[in-house]
């Protein structure tokens, strides 16, 4: 037996050889990072780490693209061979799995309606829905979502969506306010305008594609030269409630999402009236939420599990 031959076979990954087919069937790593929905550099990764196991380039680059070395010619079949057995595991554990248990549903929601999402599904049967881990969206959730980690995403449109397909499901047509329930703006809330509330501690929750740069009350303010002394934002609900509940600041969100900290004795909520509304949809046009996930070939949902996630997301914004 040969100890080396052997401690090199015992470094691979299957993930690897995969690159290592693909590049070779095609002559181009940009074609495995595309077909294996990961990103350029772990494809990179992949290929240093299988060189330094053989000890040899295995790839040329050549202007028709990537030759295979003489070892990486004799590297191929059984490759191929062993990617095939890795496949059929696959699917004898795939099978197993979908006659014992239901497979969990990963879905990235914007931190401004995830609690609202949450409280929905919970209402449906889970015969029907199964089993959903919500995960609040944070700033590498594309690049969860284009690698399989994440199944997809309910958030906003961005430009570094980079290979994932956004679908537009609904926009935010109403707001509200929320504040401590002893709070001094209350006591002259029968008529609430914009001006009267920047006149205290304001505080947002940011959200990602939405208002991570500048919240809209603070550029409908900067638009219309009016003071806005103490604005700040928080990345996490916990904190965006912690903050209205100590520090005697005001909130403005959207009105399902407000209804559940209504819920909350020491919280009140009320509508934002709508010539309010649009003063900020004027100078920050509200939201689309939408659907973010990958092509369609690399999706482990049914398309009947995605409508009814898109049917939820519409009902919250109505």
């Amino acid at each position: 037996m040969d100890i080396q031959a052997l401690k090199k076979v015992s470094e691979l990954d299957v993930f690897s050889l995969l690159v290592f087919k693909l590049i070779y069937e095609t002559g181009f790593a940009n074609f495995a990072a595309k077909e294996l929905a990961v990103s350029a550099p772990k494809i990179s990764r992949c290929l240093t780490s299988l060189r330094a196991i053989f000890n040899d380039e295995l790839f040329f680059r050549r202007q028709q693209g990537l030759k295979p070395t003489p070892l990486a010619e004799r590297l191929y079949l059984p490759v191929c061979q062993l990617c095939d057995m890795v496949s059929k595991i696959e699917r004898v554990a795939d099978d197993r799995l979908s006659h014992h248990q239901t497979p969990i549903l990963h879905i990235a929601v914007s931190p401004s309606i995830i609690t609202s999402v949450a409280i929905a599904l919970s209402n449906i049967p889970r015969e029907i829905i199964g089993k959903v881990k919500l995960h609040s969206w944070q700033a590498d959730t594309e690049e969860l979502i284009y690698n399989g980690e994440l199944d997809f995403g309910i958030g906003f449109e961005t430009q570094d969506a980079h290979g994932l397909e956004a679908s537009p499901i609904a926009n935010v047509r109403s707001l509200c306010v929320v504040g401590n329930v002893n709070h001094v703006f209350w006591a002259g809330a029968e008529h609430i305008k914009l001006e009267d509330i920047i006149q205290h501690s304001i505080v947002y929750l940011r959200c990602k594609g939405f208002n991570n740069r500048i919240d809209p009350l603070e550029l409908y303010c900067q638009t219309d030269g009016l003071l806005l002394e103490d604005i700040e934002c928080v990345r996490n609900l916990e904190d965006w409630y912690w903050h209205m509940l100590t520090m005697d600041s005001l909130a403005i969100t959207i009105c399902n999402e407000g209804s559940f900290a209504q819920q909350i004795p020491q919280l009140r909520v009320e509508r934002l009236p709508d010539s309010e509304f649009n003063k900020l949809n004027n100078v920050m046009a509200m939201p689309s939420y939408c659907l973010i996930e990958r092509a369609e070939h690399y999706r482990r949902y049914s398309s009947d599990m995605k409508q009814m996630i898109i049917d939820i997301i519409k009902l919250l914004l109505v």
